[in-house]
C-alpha cells in the first residue's frame, strides 16, 4: 500500500500569485508517483466548498481518490454562515477522514481530523489575553474563524475525537493526520523573526502531541500549517512527516513541479 503526502496546497491563493492554477501540476504529480490513495493534511482552500471542488479536479485529473481533513482556511467563512457548517460540509464529503477511519487491509487505519490550537505554544511570559490580542492583531483566523467558542474548547473537541477513534482502532498500526503541530520541536523560538514568535501560539497543541505519544499503535504522524518542511523524522516509535507547499512566496523556486515533488512524501505501509 502507497500513499502519497500533501498538505497546505492553498490552490486558490497560488492560483492568483501564479496566474494559473497549480491543480494540472499536482494532478501530473499523482499520475507519476501512482500511490493508492492521496492523503491531503489541511489547507487545500479557503472554505469548504473551495475546497470540495478542488479535491474533485485533483481526483478527476489524476484517477486517484484522496482523503482530506481541514485546515484552518478550510473553515473560513463570513457572516452569513459559522466555521461548524463548513467543518460539517467538509465531513460529509465522500473524501472526508472526519469521524470515518480509512481502513487499509487487515492491520493500518489512517485516522485523522482538523485538530485546533489552544496557546500551549506561547512564550512563557505571555498571558492568555496577550495571545487573544496578537491574534486579533496578527492572525486571520480571528476575522474568518467562527466556531461561537474558545480556541481551547475547539481544541477540547478535535482531542475526544481524536482519542475515541484512536481508542477504537488499538488492533490496528495507526497512520495519523491532522492539519496543526502536536509536538514543541517544530515550534522553536526565533531569534530574528519576531513575526513568526508572535503567531507560535496559533501553530497547534502540545496535548495533541501528549495524547499521540501515550498511543504506541500511531507508527506515523501527519501534520502541516507551519508552511516549512521539516521533512520526515523520527520520534521514538513513531515517523514525524511535515511536507507544506505553503504559498509561493515561500517557495525556494517558481518551478511548480520541483516545487510538488519537494512538498511531498511517500509512505509504503
Amino acid at each position: 500500500m502507497k500513499l502519497l503526502i500533501l498538505s497546505d496546497l492553498h490552490c486558490d491563493n497560488n492560483h492568483q500569485r501564479l496566474g494559473k492554477s497549480i491543480v494540472p501540476a499536482v494532478s501530473s504529480y499523482i499520475r507519476e508517483v501512482a500511490p493508492d490513495r492521496v492523503l491531503v493534511a489541511g489547507d487545500m482552500a479557503g472554505g469548504a466548498d473551495r475546497c470540495i471542488r478542488y479535491i474533485e479536479e485533483l481526483e478527476q485529473n489524476s484517477g486517484v481518490a484522496l482523503s482530506y481533513i481541514p485546515g484552518n482556511h478550510s473553515i473560513w467563512t463570513d457572516k452569513r454562515t459559522d466555521s461548524w457548517h463548513e467543518y460539517e460540509k467538509l465531513r460529509d464529503h465522500h473524501s472526508s477522514l472526519i469521524g470515518k477511519p480509512l481502513l487499509l487491509g487487515t492491520d493500518w487505519a489512517v485516522i485523522g481530523d482538523m485538530g485546533w490550537y489552544d496557546y500551549t505554544y506561547r512564550e512563557d511570559s505571555w498571558s492568555r489575553e496577550e495571545c487573544v490580542s496578537r491574534k486579533e492583531s496578527y492572525w486571520r483566523d480571528a476575522a474568518f474563524a467562527r466556531w461561537g467558542m474558545e480556541d481551547e474548547e475547539v481544541t477540547d473537541r478535535m482531542l475526544d475525537s481524536f482519542r475515541t477513534q484512536l481508542e477504537a482502532h488499538r488492533d490496528r498500526r495507526v497512520v495519523f493526520v491532522n492539519h496543526f503541530i502536536p509536538y514543541d520541536d517544530y515550534v522553536p523560538i526565533s531569534p530574528r523573526n519576531k513575526v513568526w514568535n508572535m503567531i507560535r501560539p496559533f501553530m497547534g497543541s502540545s496535548r495533541i502531541g501528549d495524547l499521540l505519544d501515550d498511543m504506541p499503535h500511531v507508527e506515523h504522524v501527519i501534520f502541516g500549517h507551519v508552511h516549512y518542511r521539516f521533512g520526515t523524522k523520527r520520534r521514538g516509535d513513531k515517523l514525524v512527516h511535515c511536507h507544506p507547499l505553503g504559498y509561493t512566496s515561500e517557495w525556494q523556486s517558481q518551478q511548480i513541479e520541483k516545487e510538488i515533488r519537494s512538498a511531498s512524501c511517500v509512505i509504503k505501509l
